[in-house]
């Protein structure tokens, strides 16, 4: 299930997933550098350096190899972390002159459920709305990947 909602002049993302593996598992699929690089980037989108330092101050960096060669890379520092609940960090687009594009912030809660986790990701300062439905549908398109790499 996808939300995205709009609250007064900022533009938000919400997406809800279930996934059938216990909160910490997905939580190491998004945190242990060696899980994240088989699954982050949707479709044939691949990032094989991704790297996340998942402690207060940490940082992140997931370059995106497109199937053409073209690299995309976002970059962000980790401004909270609860173990296999929740992980909060700053996410921006490198720009062609190397400077970061618009800073986003994105939180990841990961709840226990009968099933498993329900993910919930929250994502906030949008340029605009076409931003935020670009964004959606990558996130859309690694959850994909992350359930495929779960079930491994």
């Amino acid at each position: 299930m996808s939300d995205a909602v709009a609250k007064s002049d900022e533009i938000e993302l919400t997406m809800e997933r279930e996934f059938a593996h216990p909160p910490e598992a997905v939580f190491r699929a998004w945190t242990e550098n060696d899980a994240l690089r088989k699954w982050m980037g949707p479709g044939e989108i691949k990032a094989p350096e991704a790297h996340l330092e998942a402690c207060k101050g940490g940082s992140l960096t997931i370059p995106m190899v497109h199937p053409d060669g073209q690299v995309m890379t976002a970059r962000g520092k980790i401004l909270e972390t609860v173990p296999n609940k929740k992980l909060r960090f700053s996410w921006a687009w490198d720009q062609e002159d190397g400077s970061a594009g618009q800073v986003m912030e994105i939180t990841l809660e990961f709840v226990p459920i009968e099933s498993g986790t329900r993910l919930t990701l929250h994502q906030v300062n949008f340029l605009d709305a076409e931003a935020r439905d670009h964004h959606r549908s990558g996130w859309d398109g690694c959850y994909e990947k992350l359930e495929a790499y779960l079930g491994e």
